[in-house]
């Protein structure tokens, strides 16, 4: 399933129909389906890149002290 240490949308499609991500940091949170991340970012769409996304905005980024801590709790489940 992961390659290079990366989980993909297309090893989440038909295992896994909605994404939320979460942050346990702050109250930042969301999700979407899965086959809408697949249209989006593609099949070998890494989900990494949606967190980046769906975070942007968020100053930890830019802190080496304080990273983000966005995940997605439901990928357990299916990995």
């Amino acid at each position: 399933m992961p390659r290079d240490d990366a989980i993909t949308f297309g090893d989440l499609v038909g295992k896994l129909g909605h994404l939320e991500f979460v942050c346990s940091k702050c109250s930042k949170r969301g999700g979407t389906f899965v086959p809408r991340l697949a249209d989006r970012y593609g099949a070998d769409g890494r989900i990494q890149t949606w967190l980046v996304d769906m975070t942007r905005d968020c100053p930890r980024w830019k802190s080496p002290e304080d990273l983000c801590a966005a995940h997605c709790p439901d990928l357990s489940k299916v990995v």
